[in-house]
């Protein structure tokens, strides 16, 4: 498969944190986990003028254990780890079982399931069926260990 060219996809900060995300996958793979797309499966295409870059292909894991690093930590790249589940109440568990709460999504075409699960996550945003759309506006952060605190937090 080659990379969409219509795609936009930023760089990594610096080379340190593409190594850092790079090591997740490799540590996913030495779990026995599979790479289902991205990094070390696809070939990364980069334009002449963004060889500079540190970019890093969207990358998708399945296979892993809840205990894994993978699924434990915040990774602040482009990598996300794909989980089965069978009910509400379990996924919820997987959701609230690590010490991070920073963001969510949850997508469902049932609108009351949504607002279900989103009550019940420990964490400081919770997207429905999207990703990425806020208003700058409001309060902003995280919960657990994830951030200090809330950003633009009313008085």
């Amino acid at each position: 498969r080659s990379s969409d060219l219509t795609a936009s996809m930023g760089a990594l900060i610096s080379k340190e944190h593409l190594e850092k995300v790079r090591c997740y996958v490799k540590k996913a793979q030495e779990e026995g986990a599979q790479i289902l797309c991205g990094e070390g499966v696809d070939a990364l295409e980069i334009p002449s003028k963004n060889q500079n870059g540190y970019f890093m292909l969207p990358t998708i894991i399945t296979g892993l254990k809840d205990s894994s690093c993978c699924m434990q930590e915040e990774i602040f790249g482009p990598l996300t780890c794909v989980v089965p589940f069978d009910t509400e109440e379990e996924v919820i568990e997987k959701a609230n079982g690590v010490k991070y709460g920073l963001a969510a999504t949850v997508w469902s075409r049932d609108v009351g399931q949504v607002h279900r699960v989103a009550k019940r996550l420990q964490s400081g945003l919770v997207w429905a069926n999207c990703w990425l759309i806020r208003d700058l506006n409001l309060p902003f952060g995280g919960m657990k260990a994830s951030g200090i605190g809330r950003d633009r937090k009313s008085t």
